[in-house]
């Protein structure tokens, strides 16, 4: 027999000998079972029981089982009926029989009392009983109703001999919403290096080290994280829980499962880390259940609970809280993150991540690019992993979808995302407008050199970002430039959507305004408004209090704007509508104007590609005779030519664009048409 089917032996037979003690003759005839496991017991099952005895003294033990054994007894510092109490537990479960002659001999089952019997006890103080009761709920289950506590019915379960067996499984009424990280085990090994927030691990490492109990990690991004590295510097398994779950499961008696986790942080010599605490879970109000919890509730429900038990405790809060005051005076620490990681933080997270995984990325762009936590960038990171074996993207262009998809849980309203593929070679402008947006791209790309190599930040506190504005009249290529922007430098395109901006409800703009901004510096997307003199036109004198608020809202945009930190590009038809104090606040303007003959022969000759189907056509002329056409009106123009030849199933010529020619000319002007306006290709109208 091993050292626990040993002890099953003995206890029962110290079973039989206090029932023939107190004049019961034959106590085990009703169960030859139990006395032939009793009658069974040799000399070397002595030997070794006694070996498991002195290992004990010495704290070296050979097996597992006389190992956990003792560590479950270390719980209950030496107490003898306690010990016999697992006893009895242990062997009513492998033989039921016996809880059933106990019943029957005594008047009760597995209970204090008979522990408290077969250790010369029969009258203990009510204190002793309730202490022992309350040690004993560590490793049991004690029905404290129906009967006195020391009468109580106490068993254990198939877990908590698991467990004496040599099994770490966790506890099946708390493994659906628990995790149990263990030094050396899988996700051990695969952890990721600390590659920033080194000083919180040292920190919660030297407290727990130095008999801290409570650690909170507010703040977001690697709460989890750094609590898994000071697990694994403690060398100390510990089990993370998702708070809301466990609570949710715990209304159905949290008595039960609150036992089971300090039972099982106990068996596994395990610290406790609990997760998902939001701001609303500690408020004491809210509609569901969980909410009106609050801290104080929350503190005296589970947290004094297992502090008590001397368990090292984590708690991952989003905001620093109060809890009891019972809490507070046990000894504890708080750690808040940074609500923003620096850049030299986020460099060091993407320089980590590219030595780990030989990621395309440069660190130092993406840093600049990406204000991402820890977490986040992790994800995107995984995802990356995942994705680039199937998707057909370039890294950069995979790398900004996954930010989106990490940022954006569901369709923004506010505006709408472009992934552009125009470049600046696409856009047909005049020469010296081309140097001016190749200065603004250029601009982007050396922020970071400039800003953080040449230590230039210190000296710009805010007005950091680059802000274009575009002017020009209707169909210039305002939008088309500012697609082909995000195009060159490999970003989303974050086109706002006014009309869901602007809202008649004082402070909704501004709001409003601040989840745009928000959205489009985490996500490094090209912030674009356009036509902008919506939001950003000049401030009126204030007659009435719409005159006022509407002026708060634009005080409100010059200083987003020099709070910014990325891209922003605005597009207006007359640059005399914008506010002043914006222009000032603005760094590249570009004015554009109708394009002259030279451009719009680049753009008609840009449309005409070589998979369409022509004749010859004559673009000399249609740059010539149509000098009203802006860039956006040859685009139409040529785009519906198509589809009349199309329709026809002929070649793409002349006589076609002629007719939509003919058709723009007749919707735009405003005196009777003649032929006369297209020249010597008239006969084809």
């Amino acid at each position: 027999m091993n050292y626990l089917r040993i002890t099953e032996a003995l206890i029962i037979t110290r079973c039989l000998a206090f029932f023939e003690e107190n004049g019961i003759d034959d106590p085990f005839s009703k169960s030859p079972d139990l006395k032939r496991i009793s009658s069974a017991l040799t000399d070397e099952d002595m030997k070794l029981w006694a070996k498991g005895e002195a290992e004990a003294e010495r704290d070296t033990f050979s097996d597992l089982r006389i190992e956990r054994y003792f560590s479950l007894l270390k719980l209950f510092k030496g107490d003898n009926v306690l010990r016999s109490l697992l006893d009895l537990c242990m062997a009513d479960l492998m033989h039921p029989e016996l809880g059933a002659l106990i019943s029957y001999h005594l008047g009760s089952p597995v209970c204090l009392h008979a522990a408290f019997l077969l250790e010369g006890i029969p009258d203990p103080e009510e204190r002793d009983i309730l202490t022992k009761a309350e040690k004993a709920s560590v490793f049991c289950h004690i029905e404290r109703t129906g009967s006195p506590l020391q009468y109580a019915p106490v068993r254990i379960d198939d877990r908590l001999m698991a467990y004496l067996e040599g099994s770490d499984e966790i506890n099946p009424c708390l493994s659906p919403f628990t995790d149990l990280f263990v030094p050396g085990g899988r996700e051990a090994i695969s952890l990721n290096p600390p590659y920033i927030h080194k000083s919180f691990i040292d920190n919660g490492y030297d407290f727990f080290n130095n008999g801290g109990q409570l650690l909170l990690l507010s703040g977001r991004g690697g709460r989890r994280f750094i609590a898994k590295h000071i697990s694994l510097k403690l060398d100390m398994p510990f089990l993370f829980l998702n708070l809301p779950d466990f609570m949710r499961e715990a209304k159905k008696d949290i008595a039960v499962i609150r036992s089971a986790l300090v039972r099982e942080a106990g068996l596994l010599k395990a610290g406790i880390c609990f997760y998902g605490i939001t701001e609303d879970y500690l408020k004491a109000s809210g509609s569901s259940e969980l909410t009106r919890l609050g801290a104080e509730l929350l503190s005296r429900m589970l947290l004094e609970p297992v502090l008590s038990s001397n368990i090292p405790l984590i708690l991952c809060t989003d905001v620093p809280c109060l809890f009891s005051n019972n809490v507070i005076s046990m000894k504890s620490m708080l750690e808040e993150l940074p609500e923003e990681l620096s850049f030299d933080e986020r460099y060091a997270l993407w320089q980590g991540f590219k030595d780990l995984y030989s990621l395309p990325a440069d660190p130092s762009q993406f840093a600049m690019r990406y204000h991402l936590n820890a977490s986040e960038t992790s994800r995107i990171v995984s995802s990356f992993l995942e994705k680039d074996k199937v998707e057909d993207y370039d890294p950069d262009t995979l790398f900004s979808k996954l930010t989106l998809q990490q940022t954006k849980k569901e369709e923004d309203p506010l505006g709408r995302i472009v992934y552009s593929k125009i470049l600046l070679d696409d856009v047909k402008i005049q020469p010296h407008l081309r140097e001016k947006l190749d200065d603004v791209i250029t601009s982007v790309r050396q922020s970071h050199r400039i800003l953080d190599e040449w230590n230039l930040r210190k000296n710009y506190p805010y007005g950091r970002s680059v802000s274009l504005l575009l002017s020009g009249p209707p169909g210039t290529g305002k939008t088309m430039t500012a697609n082909a922007i995000a195009g060159e430098l490999k970003m989303p395109l974050y086109q706002v959507n006014l009309s869901h901006i602007v809202d008649k409800y004082i402070g909704e703009t501004e709001k409003n305004l601040e989840k745009a901004f928000s959205f489009a510096e985490k996500t490094n997307s090209v912030l674009f408004f356009d036509e902008a003199d919506a939001l950003f036109g000049k401030r009126s004198e204030v007659k009435d209090s719409h005159d006022k608020y509407a002026n708060t809202e634009i005080s409100y945009l010059l200083q987003r704007i020099e709070a910014y930190d990325g891209i922003v590009v605005l597009a207006t038809n007359i640059k005399g509508n914008i506010d002043p104090a914006f222009l000032r606040r603005i760094r590249y303007v570009v004015n554009f104007e109708n394009p002259d003959e030279n451009a719009r022969l680049a753009i008609w000759e840009s449309c005409i590609t070589e998979d369409i189907p022509k004749e010859d056509i004559d673009t000399a002329y249609l740059a010539s005779q149509f000098k009203d056409f802006t860039g956006s009106t040859i685009k139409s123009v040529f785009l519906n030519s198509c589809a009349i030849a199309s329709g026809k199933g002929e070649k793409l010529g002349m006589i076609h664009i002629i007719h939509a020619v003919k058709a723009e000319l007749e919707k735009t002007t405003t005196v009777a048409f003649t032929n006369d306006a297209l020249g010597k290709y008239a006969y084809l109208a």
